[in-house]
């Protein structure tokens, strides 16, 4: 589909129906993915990877869901609560925390977790604070019921190093990414990492209270730390889930135009943003409130109806 297409659907109105098929369509391959899991029988960990702002949270969320149609009860762990927070996190050559690496993870703790809930035992998870960069122990206790499958989603989800201590058999892997991007020009479209790159200075804005101009800095790191830590592990998945949504453009534009703005008016020479504008430019808005209360792009722009 090409950008002059979504935007004939927005000036028809015809957004809310488009809107309706390009979540459906992710639901029905998420269902088909629970299915797969379901029937293998002996699945007890679900590994999630993905890069940055591609979906992970929401799409372990809603494959906990489609698993329940099943009557398989699952729990949802991220990778990213466990983060050592700032203090005892890896430097890079620069001397700033490098919170792509594997480093920046508790993997002794998470793998303890997850072992115990396997066992069935209760657990106090970590939850990791954003503004803060600080974990802490949740209060609520945690567990999985007997044959229940534990959902792990986060960078380093298919590292093998990540779970080394685990019993390797029962697992399931899945890699994430907005695949199915819109087409710009005749033979170009949006590259997946400029579709995640959208959805983060959102994201970054809305939830993490982070600068869009710190958002363009270390998106490089980002993609470097994805090159290293994501790229080597991608072919040990077992099935690849497309999170893209053809019509997110048109509702991100109100959101991301301003902050690209900010971004050009602090630091004129930035390429990404000025590239991201043109884009932009090129894209007719749509009416936010139209999205779903459980899609994957509210984990972008907040309202959801799920429980972050």
């Amino acid at each position: 589909m090409s950008i002059d297409e979504l935007n004939a659907i927005v000036d028809s109105g015809g957004i809310d129906e488009f809107i309706r098929v390009c979540e459906a369509r992710q639901c029905k391959e998420l269902s088909k993915i629970a299915d797969t899991i379901t029937d293998r029988g002996d699945i007890r960990l679900v590994l999630l990877a993905g890069g940055s702002s591609a979906g992970k949270t929401t799409t372990a969320k809603r494959l906990s869901t489609q698993l329940a149609v099943n009557d398989v009860e699952s729990v949802h762990l991220s990778t990213d609560d466990y983060f050592v927070g700032d203090a005892r996190n890896p430097r890079d050559e620069n001397g700033e925390p490098d919170y792509e690496t594997i480093e920046a993870v508790d993997t002794v703790r998470l793998a303890s977790d997850i072992e115990a809930l396997i066992e069935g035992k209760h657990i106090h998870a970590r939850k990791f604070n954003f503004v803060k960069h600080d974990g802490f122990d949740d209060p609520d206790v945690t567990s999985v019921p007997e044959n229940g499958i534990v959902i792990l989603e986060g960078l380093h989800a298919l590292n093998p190093k990540l779970v080394e201590r685990l019993d390797g058999s029962g697992q399931f892997r899945i890699f994430i990414e907005p695949k199915t991007q819109l087409e710009v020009f005749a033979t170009t479209r949006l590259p997946p990492s400029a579709a995640r790159l959208v959805r983060r200075i959102v994201r970054d804005n809305q939830f993490r209270k982070m600068d869009p101009v710190e958002t363009f800095r270390l998106w490089p790191k980002v993609l470097a730390g994805e090159e290293k830590w994501i790229d080597p592990f991608r072919p040990n998945a077992d099935i690849e889930f497309d999170s893209a949504l053809l019509y997110e453009l048109a509702v991100l534009k109100p959101y991301v135009c301003g902050l690209v703005e900010r971004v050009l008016f602090k630091e004129p020479d930035e390429w990404r943003a000025e590239a991201l504008k043109r884009l932009l430019e090129l894209v007719h808005a749509t009416d936010p409130t139209k999205v779903p209360g459980d899609s994957i792009l509210r984990e972008t722009i907040g309202g959801s109806q799920l429980d972050y």
